[in-house]
């Protein structure tokens, strides 16, 4: 993985991307299909936060805001590489949106370098998938509240039920599954993302 970086700012807005690009593999058409993707994905975020910018920058003028006054919103792109092999290729490409409150988005791109494949969770870990997940997340929950008694999930009908057939996910250096869940989907918000290690099989 190599990258691009943009930046850009007007009066509304200031704009920075850090974007990954796949390169060298060997596979042209693999390398095409998944910088497209992800620089259209990223184009879609941009100009969707260049239309709230501009929005909340409007209306900022519109209730007596002095010009020179504002901050304009900051929107940030950049990405993490989880794990790089001559097997997988895992990484987040994470979008921050700053202005009156701080919010963030992450896409994850896991390959299978051999066959060019976006890799599934029933790809990693096999047709009982679903229950190996909703094990690590119950174990993972368990041993975080009893490690910090402060942080609290959420339990009984607001808490961890099951992960998604499609749940986010990243695989790490190890070659393990890890899922992802944002903030505010099992605890509260000052708690963060949460992520959960799916180990191999004994």
């Amino acid at each position: 993985l190599t990258f691009y970086r943009f930046e850009a700012a007007d009066e509304s807005i200031y704009i920075r991307m850090k974007v990954p690009e796949l390169k060298n593999t060997g596979n042209s058409e693999l390398e095409e299909r998944i910088n497209r993707e992800v620089r259209l994905r990223v184009d879609e975020k941009m100009e969707e936060a260049k239309g709230r910018a501009k929005e909340f920058f409007e209306a900022y003028l519109a209730t007596g805001g002095v010009k020179d006054e504002y901050i304009p919103m900051d929107f940030n792109i950049d990405y993490r590489i989880n794990c790089q092999n001559d097997k997988y290729v895992s990484f987040t490409v994470s979008k921050v949106e700053t202005q009156a409150s701080f919010y963030e988005e992450c896409d994850y791109y896991n390959i299978d370098m051999e066959t060019g494949k976006d890799l599934t969770l029933r790809d990693m870990l096999g047709e009982d998938y679903i229950e190996r997940c909703n094990e690590a997340v119950r174990e993972g929950i368990a041993a975080n509240e009893k490690k910090n008694p402060d942080e609290q999930y959420f339990h009984d009908e607001m808490g961890f039920q099951s992960i998604d057939p499609d749940q986010d996910f990243y695989i790490n250096e190890a070659g393990n599954v890890v899922v992802v869940f944002p903030k505010y989907a099992l605890a509260p918000g000052y708690m963060g993302s949460q992520e959960f290690e799916v180990l191999p099989q004994q």
